[in-house]
């Protein structure tokens, strides 16, 4: 009777093992992915800040039309694993910054569609384009830089702060006497 239990027991302790082993892989590969996410998404935003920049330039002030859009691809294909990212705040700065760049693209259409019908009007029809080409751009620029430009460093600095987040998690913890001293 005795080594039925102990047979059972040990039974129960490798399969506790098993999932407890099951779920250190899992977890590790979580970690693996949001880090990755992370990366995608700030090489994204990086990006954006650059293409942002450019845009709100006041050296290109004469009517020129952006060839450059925000991008938002990345973001785009990774909102279905957006749960794995633990962060709430950066969840919602973040998505705060891609509705931001969808709301400049609908700006820019309507500043690309103003721009078409300007080039090719007459001197007349320019006179009375003009200005409103000019605050449709003036529109766009100050949501630039009054708006996305600072949502891209909050979000920067929220995925730079995961990121270091699970780089300290992952670093390796001395136990021995001779490591601790050697470091002093």
């Amino acid at each position: 009777m005795l080594d039925f239990f102990l047979e059972l027991a040990a039974v129960f302790l490798g399969v506790l093992g098993a999932f407890e082993l099951d779920n250190y892989r899992e977890a590790k590969a979580e970690d693996k992915e949001r880090v990755r996410l992370l990366g995608l998404i700030s090489r994204e935003v990086d990006s954006n800040n650059g293409i942002l920049i450019g845009m709100s330039r006041e050296e290109d002030a004469a009517f020129g039309v952006p060839n450059a859009r925000p991008m938002r691809n990345i973001w785009d294909g990774i909102t279905s694993k957006l749960a794995i990212l633990r962060n709430d705040e950066l969840l919602e700065e973040a998505t705060m910054l891609y509705w931001d760049l969808a709301n400049l693209d609908g700006m820019l259409d309507i500043y690309r569609d103003y721009a078409g019908r300007y080039q090719y009007a007459s001197s007349e029809e320019k006179v009375r384009l003009g200005p409103i080409l000019f605050i449709h751009r003036t529109h766009y620029v100050d949501y630039i830089k009054n708006e996305a430009l600072p949502q891209i460093t909050i979000v920067r600095k929220l995925i730079d702060a995961e990121l270091w987040r699970e780089k300290s998690n992952h670093v390796p913890k001395s136990n021995t006497e001779d490591e601790k001293t050697a470091v002093q």
